[in-house]
């Protein structure tokens, strides 16, 4: 008997994936975008689209814009960058079931790639996204309304720990920190700066109906996840795909004492103190009496005022992202 001859396919390619990499050409002052450069070649190689963002919320706009003219074409976004840019795929994303997420981390906190996993940054990773035809993990998502509105997927907060973020960003030293890979101690810096002029207030929590009250209030959390400020666990038990969102409450508190307590979240040691509450819940209203700063995944969400509260509602398994695994490594 003779052998019988394999016919071959000359048209037969492996399926592919549509991949678009963004790139935060800032992130890690520029040094994200000096590594994303050796990685050009296999992207035009590979058919990989990149985008190199030019302004703030560059990305959410064209990510929007694209997934609306192909609303039936499945899309991975990889995000080159830190928590500001991963916060900026999940906006654009947002409303469209066709968008994945991946992530490289490239930023100074990193909390996105901390919890949810974060691709190498190599050419495997990208031919392997290309060519990924696997099942996303469905992970929620948090929509807030105030001053600003969007959504995130790592926490917010209120108060004393939103003001440290916003000074931190706007503070043209936080360059000189990453040049010199000390990114993170320009939060410590402003933590001591605003230490003894903050003023704790009285802010009020309506949790899924039911209402709290506290005094002297130095900030509230809502997490998604457990960590915040480039690895502290605010949240130990937050779980991104539990359809809870966990809340943190610190009120109470000496100056110092708030100190040492600010100290042990790196540790996730901070909710056996008294002054320290964890609650949990889906729908969360917050009035607070005087002004507060809020943040958003570490970025600027707005201020609120007395004269409006705050929405935060959770939306479970809202977005799809692309865990990493061997074959990324």
């Amino acid at each position: 008997m003779g052998c019988r001859r394999r016919l071959i396919n000359p048209d037969f390619r492996v399926p592919s994936m549509k991949v678009i990499v963004i790139v935060n050409p800032h992130a890690k002052n520029g040094m994200a975008l000096k590594k994303f450069t050796r990685l050009i070649p296999i992207c035009e190689k590979e058919k990989i689209d990149y985008w190199i963002t030019a302004a703030p919320l560059d990305a959410v706009h064209r990510m929007k814009d694209y997934l609306s003219r192909h609303p039936d074409e499945k899309v991975i976004f990889l995000g080159v960058g830190g928590d500001g840019t991963m916060h900026e795929l999940i906006n654009g994303a947002a409303g469209f079931p066709n968008a994945l997420i991946a992530s490289i981390s490239a930023g100074s906190g990193n909390d996105f790639g901390r919890h949810y996993s974060s691709f190498p940054f190599t050419e495997q990773s990208l031919r392997w996204l290309k060519q990924w035809d696997g099942k996303a993990e469905k992970q929620d998502s948090v929509y807030f309304k105030g001053d600003k509105s969007g959504w995130f997927v790592n926490n917010l907060g209120i108060g004393f720990d939103a003001l440290v973020a916003y000074s931190a960003n706007q503070s043209f030293l936080k360059k000189w920190f990453n040049r010199f890979k000390l990114g993170k101690l320009i939060y410590a810096f402003y933590l001591l700066r605003h230490l003894f002029r903050y003023q704790p207030q009285e802010m009020e929590i309506w949790l899924d109906g039911k209402a709290h009250r506290y005094k002297d209030v130095w900030f509230i959390t809502a997490a998604n996840q457990p960590y915040y400020g480039g690895g502290m666990k605010i949240a130990p038990s937050a779980n991104s795909s539990d359809g809870i969102l966990d809340m943190i409450i610190v009120h109470q508190l000496s100056r110092w004492k708030f100190l040492a307590v600010f100290i042990s979240v790196f540790f996730g040691s901070h909710l056996r103190f008294k002054e320290v509450e964890h609650l949990s819940g889906r729908k969360v209203q917050i009035k607070v009496f005087s002004e507060a700063f809020i943040h958003a995944d570490g970025e600027f969400g707005g201020v609120l005022s007395e004269k409006s509260p705050l929405w935060i509602q959770l939306h479970s398994k809202s977005w799809n992202h692309i865990r990493t695994d061997k074959h990324g490594s």
